[in-house]
């Protein structure tokens, strides 16, 4: 399947790049297999919070650190029987062949990104 891609804006920051896989269906048939629970969106800071209050003492100060995932959804390697499912076509002039590209990790847009 092929699906167009995107550019959703961001206040302060670059634009992110997705592809939009609800136009190809792609997302609509996407077996939702990871649990709800495993896609926390907000409450990062009562999270975070929670986990330092419950801290075992006896193995020290609780450290932080902070890390910009901007990119991080491209480390995640996909199935080789799936990068076919999830291609994205560029647009092109008419006329010309379709330049197609096929990712070999997780993209953004897609239903069961992190």
């Amino acid at each position: 399947r092929l699906s167009p891609p995107g550019v959703v804006p961001q206040m302060g920051r670059r634009p992110r790049w997705i592809v939009d896989y609800t136009w190809s269906g792609v997302n609509a048939d996407t077996l939702p297999l990871a649990p709800v629970e495993a896609m926390q969106f907000g409450h990062a800071l009562d999270r975070i919070l929670r986990e330092i209050m419950l801290a075992d003492p006896r193995l020290g100060p609780v450290k932080l650190l902070k890390v910009d995932l901007s990119d991080g959804f491209y480390r995640v390697h996909l199935n080789v029987d799936d990068i076919a499912k999830l291609g994205v076509v560029f647009p092109t002039r008419p006329g010309e062949e379709p330049l197609v590209a096929l990712p070999l990790v997780l993209p953004m847009g897609w239903k069961n990104s992190p």
